[in-house]
């Protein structure tokens, strides 16, 4: 048996979404329950309970669902299982592990309609042997989120530069309360939920720049801190945050690309969510995470 641990975590703030809605206005509140015990190749709700609590009514047509940790590419999956015709249930994204519930704004109450509809998907292993646990994050937001940092993660997909990518992550702001950074990595959790989760490659907020051979978080609450000394051969002994995820004895190589000249001092993820450093400027990089 797999331990399927739909993990209800989420208080939701969507004011950014809706300009006319005023900040006075409570926001909307999702809980849920449901840390359940799965058997091998059936379907099972990923929850035992769920519930949307919307005060001031605030406008919720779409919400998210999510394999947020444990989620084995290639044999789970997530599907709506409802027959209610004002519900679009999205192809599930195999890359993100998400799954997303629409509400077609012709009838009434929203909210009911969409409390049944999550109530109505159903998580699926397609192996006989499956292990480990799997935690789900129900939000009204596109950002993922990761119960075991409380940290929700957005892949930007835009060419930039790394230092161009720092500045556009600190004048973002999640639901207009959350302050954004490039993202940093610290667990293997986050490395699958903002790395291998993640469509396409994209700047995290690790840098050598300002002593070379001195891997650090530049950004958020762990800036300053270490996280790897030297280049492909090194380690992180003695680091203040030891988790790495580097392509393994390959980077970093700090290797001058033959397309653009500079030294390698900025990292970032690869599709497959291994780490990697590249100059500020690569025309491979295909985007940001926030």
């Amino acid at each position: 048996m797999i331990s399927n641990k739909a993990l209800v975590l989420i208080l939701v703030y969507v004011l950014l979404f809706f300009p006319k809605i005023s900040w006075a206005q409570t926001p909307p509140i999702l809980t849920a329950t449901g840390d359940q015990y799965y058997c091998p190749l059936e379907e099972m709700k990923i929850v035992t309970d769920f519930n949307i609590v919307n005060p001031s009514n605030v406008p919720i047509k779409t919400v998210y669902i999510q394999i947020s940790a444990g989620y084995v590419n290639g044999q789970d999956i997530l599907k709506y299982v409802g027959t209610n015709p004002n519900i679009t249930a999205s192809t599930f994204n195999t890359q993100e592990g998400k799954i997303t519930l629409s509400w077609n704004p012709t009838t009434t109450p929203i909210d009911a309609q969409l409390i049944t509809a999550v109530k109505n998907v159903v998580y699926r292993s397609s192996s006989t042997v499956a292990t480990g646990s799997r935690s789900f994050s129900i939000t009204i937001g596109e950002a993922n989120y990761l119960a075991s940092t409380t940290h929700y993660y957005e892949y930007v997909s835009v060419g930039i530069t790394w230092q161009d990518a720092k500045i556009a992550a600190e004048e973002r702001k999640y639901y207009g309360v959350l302050q954004g950074y490039l993202a940093t990595i610290t667990s293997a959790e986050e490395a699958q939920l903002c790395g291998e989760q993640t469509n396409g490659q994209g700047w995290i907020g690790g840098s050598d720049a300002e002593t070379e051979g001195v891997w650090k978080w530049v950004t958020g609450p762990e800036a300053g801190g270490t996280f790897w000394f030297g280049l492909a051969n090194g380690n992180s002994n003695g680091a203040d945050y030891p988790y790495t995820n580097w392509v393994k004895d390959i980077e970093p190589n700090d290797y001058p690309s033959p397309i653009i000249p500079g030294e390698e001092n900025y990292a970032h993820v690869y599709g497959d969510g291994k780490w990697n450093d590249y100059p500020n400027s690569d025309p491979r990089i295909t985007g940001y995470i926030v």
